[in-house]
């Protein structure tokens, strides 16, 4: 059985990004359509969140998890790690007043906190590691003198060290949020570095009327790709390739 739910954010972007988080899919897989752009307003004056409808296939009542079952995650395509439908069932299930609610995510943060200082360790990195609530996310700042070495190639230690611990720590507590790892900014500098790259090659695409391809990224970086060119009505993105040759491709609309 289908049915439609709505998504707000300051931007249709962002409105994708939860409606993907809450229901455990793809943003490219989502069926939806945009109810409301949203605006900015004038200073700040008369504006307004971006609204969309999504299409989603709702699951049989016996299918959903008892809040006792221990909720499962799972790596997603264009995410890194999106959580599973049946760990949003349980996360919910388990919910009460605010009260508890907040008690439930000092614990997860502790526990969060806890986890990456033994793995930091383990790994022989002397850094400090400060884990707290971002609103959506849940953030890990590690601070090191070997950042490079700490987030490696085109990210890849970084980006495993993330996956490594939102399995590690879901396994044990009802999901909240999805834990995103930074060191020194990594994070925002390699988003704003790859939308550059993006905005170059579509501007290339739309003077030499041609497709062009982007190097290998990874899912999260060519997710970042997709959904920074989605506002561009002149050009259309599409991933192609298998595994760690797979990129996006930018054509002509």
């Amino acid at each position: 059985m289908s049915e439609k739910l709505e998504f707000y954010g300051p931007t249709v972007a962002e409105a994708l990004t939860k409606a993907s988080a809450t229901l455990g899919i793809d943003e490219e897989r989502l069926d939806f359509e945009i109810v409301d752009q949203g605006s900015a307003g004038f200073l700040g004056i008369g504006a307004r969140e971006a609204r969309i409808l999504v299409e989603h296939q709702a699951p049989p009542p016996e299918e959903l998890v008892e809040a006792n079952d221990e909720p499962t995650v799972k790596p997603s395509d264009e995410e890194g790690f999106v959580p599973t439908e049946e760990a949003l069932d349980a996360s919910q299930a388990a919910g009460g007043d605010s009260s508890s609610s907040d008690g439930r995510l000092y614990e997860l943060i502790v526990a969060v906190d806890e986890f990456m200082t033994s793995l930091i360790e383990e790994m022989g990195f002397d850094a400090t590691v400060d884990a707290y609530d971002a609103g959506e996310t849940i953030n890990v700042d590690v601070a090191t003198k070997e950042t490079g070495l700490f987030i490696g190639q085109k990210g890849e230690t970084i980006d495993a060290i993330q996956y490594l611990l939102n399995v590690a720590i879901y396994k044990d507590h009802p999901f909240s949020k999805r834990i995103i790892v930074d060191s020194e900014g990594y994070r925002q500098r390699r988003v704003e570095a790859i939308q550059g790259m993006a905005h170059r090659t579509a501007r290339r695409v739309m003077r030499e009327k041609r497709s062009l391809s982007l190097p290998p990224m990874s899912a999260s970086e060519r997710r970042v790709v997709h959904l920074f060119l989605k506002e561009n009505p002149n050009v259309t993105t599409l991933s192609d390739g298998e595994e760690e040759d797979r990129r996006v491709i930018v054509s002509p609309a």
